[in-house]
């Protein structure tokens, strides 16, 4: 009996040192994860989100949306709208965005596009060979596609509007 008793208490005293060394390595990964976190409060994250859309926050949403961005200056055609557009290809697709500084920028310098080239998302192609025109918030993106299926998945990824703070 005494030596169940001892057995027993070695037992509780082993598993009791166990869980607080656990508790104490837990402990310090939060603190080190509460480190890492930057200021703008998502971890990895260098895009501040300020209801206005940016370069990086455009292809995190559209890498986002699996169309997969990469830099290019193949794409031609390209409008001269006082602000010197990006250019990047999701798949054989090219995409020419601008940022403005605000809605008012992009909705003049969009109504000096010429509305027989420069379609909206919501109008189908024809055998014209015209360009996509998407708008949402500062941002005015081109896109060179003649794939539905791929106009309305860069489409959606842009109008659903840039990340809020």
């Amino acid at each position: 009996m005494v030596v169940k008793s001892f057995a027993m208490i070695a037992t509780i005293a082993v598993v009791a040192a166990c869980a607080k060394g656990k508790t104490q390595t837990v402990d310090s990964a939060i603190a080190t994860s509460k480190v890492a976190v930057p200021a703008s409060g998502t971890p990895g994250s260098e895009c501040p989100r300020t209801g206005h859309w940016s370069s990086c926050q455009l292809r995190k949403r559209l890498e986002s949306a699996g169309l997969a961005p990469r830099d290019t200056t193949e794409i031609a055609d390209l409008p001269d709208l006082g602000v010197k557009p990006v250019m990047i290809m999701l798949g054989n697709a090219g995409l020419g965005y601008y940022l403005f500084a605000d809605t008012l920028a992009r909705h003049q310098a969009a109504s000096r596009l010429d509305t027989m080239r420069f379609i909206p998302q919501s109008k189908s192609l024809t055998m014209r060979n015209e360009l996509t025109r998407i708008e949402n918030d500062n941002a005015l993106a081109i896109l060179v596609s003649r794939n539905e299926h791929q106009r309305e998945r860069v489409a959606d990824a842009i109008t659903a509007g840039a990340p809020q703070p």
